[in-house]
């Protein structure tokens, strides 16, 4: 194993440089997107639910990706990357916007019951892509994918696309706090609620698509990050967006750096330390929202 430390980086070691720049750089840039991606994704989704439980996770849009990912690999084969992330795109879309449009006609008053739903609705979607891959002999291929990871050599081309939403997502951050505040009062201010909240979940589609091929899940990012930056840095998006993302970046590279020393020198997945990390966090979150309407309701 070759050891990559800053004096053999300097000193000119082939291989050092050659780790260096064709793993780590790469890692550490699709660690810093993907975390800075979904954290927003997550944020505009709980802007446009006005739920504070919502996240690509639970609301399906994961689940969603991971079957137009697995349709794409069982009709096309091994196509390319912006394919896949294609078929993602799609189905992440429509699988939030069924999603989303369901809940709001529910009128459901307890805020902790969605993300409820939504893991049901999930684990729909994802019993669909066990059948189907059961069918065309493709388990192995969908536990793959269900996998999380950024222990990849260079190959992470397909994150750099969650720029472009990245970008969209710092210009409309205003409009998206608007929306937050409730439809009626969006309209009131004269701005196009529909047309906004659909660039939102195009931003959480493409963003959750693009992240899921590259790397795999990365569960609870887009749930846990925005609670805990709003709880510091309130809910104006337009002001704690570049924070939420070093917020999340940070988050993410530490349960990275985790799950490469906990079982040194081999590498836990990392969707892995997240789930155990991020489902702690997540607990105490949910049963604060549970107590707190408790006492709202005395």
């Amino acid at each position: 194993m070759a050891d990559v430390g800053l004096s053999t980086f300097l000193s000119g070691d082939e291989m050092s440089r050659f780790i260096f720049l064709h793993s780590r750089v790469p890692r550490t840039i699709a660690v810093i997107l993907s975390a800075a991606g979904l954290s927003v994704a997550g944020l505009i989704m709980q802007a446009i639910s006005r739920n504070k439980f919502m996240s690509p996770t639970t609301a399906g849009t994961t689940d969603a990706a991971a079957f137009g990912l697995l349709l794409s690999f069982v009709f096309l084969g091994h196509r390319s990357g912006v394919v896949q992330a294609a078929f993602a795109f799609v189905f992440a879309f429509l699988g939030t916007l069924l999603f989303t449009s369901v809940i709001n006609r529910l009128k459901i008053r307890e805020v902790v019951y969605i993300p409820l739903l939504g893991m049901m609705y999930g684990g729909v979607i994802g019993a669909i892509s066990t059948v189907v891959a059961f069918r065309f002999e493709a388990q192995q291929t969908l536990n793959q994918f269900n996998l999380g990871s950024f222990a990849r050599l260079g190959n992470f081309d397909l994150v750099y696309i969650v720029i472009v939403p990245l970008i969209f997502s710092v210009l409309y951050a205003t409009k998206f706090s608007i929306i937050g505040l409730g439809a009626d009062f969006a309209k009131n201010l004269g701005l196009n609620y529909n047309r906004v909240v659909m660039l939102g979940l195009v931003i959480i589609a493409l963003i959750s698509a693009a992240t899921f091929v590259a790397v795999g899940p990365l569960p609870f990012i887009g749930l846990i990050i925005p609670n805990m930056a709003t709880s510091f840095f309130g809910d104006n998006l337009k002001k704690s967006i570049f924070d939420l993302m070093l917020f999340g970046a940070c988050f993410v590279l530490f349960c990275d750096i985790a799950s490469r020393l906990m079982i040194f020198p081999f590498e836990m997945n990392i969707s892995v330390t997240i789930s155990v990390m991020g489902g702690v966090i997540f607990m105490i979150y949910l049963l604060r929202g549970m107590y707190g309407g408790k006492r709202k309701a005395a």
